[in-house]
C-alpha cells in the first residue's frame, strides 16, 4: 500500500509541470474544413476577413483613398499593452518551408489591439497568397496565460483575395478628408474646367452620392486681383457656376449645392506673386456631414 501511495505520488508530480505548461499557453486557429475568407464591398471600402474560432476575427480593411490596414479584432479580453511577435508558419503541406520572423508589434490593448506596419500587412498578404499561416505571439499574464499564439489560415486565402482586388479596383480615388476640402484652380481670367479638374469633381460626385452622411456641397468661387472688383466679381461667379454644373451633370442633387462667390475678396494668398495670384483663381469645394 504504502509502496502504491509512493508511486501514485511521484507520477503527480511528474504530470504537474506538463499540466501547468499545457494551461499556460493557448493556440487560436480556425479548423483547417472550417476556413473561410469573406469579402464585403462598396465604393468606400472593402474589408477581407476571416473568424478565427474563440478568438474573434482577422480583417484586411482597404478605405477609399487609404492604403490596407489589418485588424486582430478580439472577442476577449486582450493584453494591456507591451510587444508581441509576428512569424509565419508553414502550413500541414509544406514540409520543406521554414517559418520567417516579421518582427515587433505593438499593442495598447482593447478590441483591436494591435497595430501593425505597412511593410507588416504587405508581408502578411503575400505569406498568405504563398500558403503560409501568419501568427502573432504575445503574452496575457493578466488572465493567466504566459503565451498566447493566434494564426491566420491560408485555406481558401486566394479566392477571397480575387474578390478584394476586384473590389479595390472600384473604389473612389479620394478619401473623405481630401474630397471635403477641394480647390479647383483655373487660369488667367478664365472659367474653363480642364482635365485634372474634371477627374477630381468626377470623384467628388462619387463620394457625395456613396456616403449617404453627406449632406451639403458647398461651392465658393474666387479670383485674384488682376482686373476690376466687378469684373472679377462677374468671373468668380462663373467659375462657380461651371463647378455646380458639373456637379449637377454628374447626378449631385441641386438641392444639396450651396453656391456662392466672392470675386477678389477673401484671398488665400497673397496676390503680389505669380503663385500666390494661382491658388486665388480657384472654387472651394466642401462637403458637410449631418451629425
Amino acid at each position: 500500500m504504502a509502496k502504491s501511495l509512493i508511486f501514485i505520488t511521484s507520477l503527480l508530480l511528474l504530470l504537474i509541470p506538463s499540466m501547468v505548461t499545457a494551461t499556460s499557453s493557448l493556440r487560436y486557429e480556425t479548423p483547417f474544413d472550417q476556413s473561410i475568407w469573406e469579402t464585403t464591398s462598396s465604393p468606400l471600402s472593402c474589408t477581407l476577413s476571416q473568424t478565427i474560432d474563440y478568438y474573434g476575427k482577422a480583417e484586411f480593411v482597404r478605405l477609399a483613398g487609404r492604403d490596407i490596414y489589418l485588424k486582430l479584432i478580439t472577442d476577449q479580453g486582450g493584453p494591456s499593452g507591451g510587444k508581441a511577435r509576428l512569424v509565419t508558419l508553414p502550413s500541414a503541406w509544406q514540409h520543406k518551408l521554414e517559418g520567417r520572423d516579421l518582427g515587433r508589434v505593438r499593442y495598447k490593448g482593447g478590441k483591436d489591439p494591435f497595430r501593425f506596419s505597412q511593410l507588416q500587412v504587405r508581408r502578411v498578404l503575400a505569406s498568405l497568397e504563398q500558403g503560409l499561416r501568419p501568427a502573432l505571439h504575445f503574452h496575457n499574464r493578466s488572465s493567466g496565460v504566459d503565451k498566447v499564439e493566434v494564426v491566420l489560415s491560408a485555406v481558401n486565402f486566394r479566392a477571397g483575395m480575387e474578390n478584394f482586388r476586384r473590389c479595390m479596383a472600384g473604389l473612389i480615388p479620394l478619401d473623405y478628408q481630401s474630397a471635403s476640402n477641394t480647390n479647383i484652380l483655373f487660369g488667367n481670367r478664365g472659367a474653363k474646367l480642364d482635365k485634372a479638374s474634371k477627374r477630381r469633381l468626377n470623384a467628388i460626385a462619387q463620394f457625395v452620392k456613396a456616403d449617404k452622411d453627406i449632406k451639403r456641397v458647398t461651392v465658393e468661387g474666387y479670383s485674384d486681383n488682376i482686373g476690376s472688383r466687378g469684373s472679377n466679381y462677374a468671373l468668380s461667379r462663373e467659375r462657380a457656376l461651371s463647378v455646380r454644373q458639373y456637379l449637377l451633370a454628374r447626378g449631385v442633387p441641386a438641392s444639396m449645392i450651396e453656391f456662392e462667390y466672392f470675386g477678389e475678396h477673401k484671398p488665400a494668398y497673397s496676390n503680389r506673386t505669380k503663385k500666390g495670384r494661382l491658388l486665388n483663381r480657384r472654387v472651394e469645394v466642401r462637403l458637410k456631414k449631418a451629425f
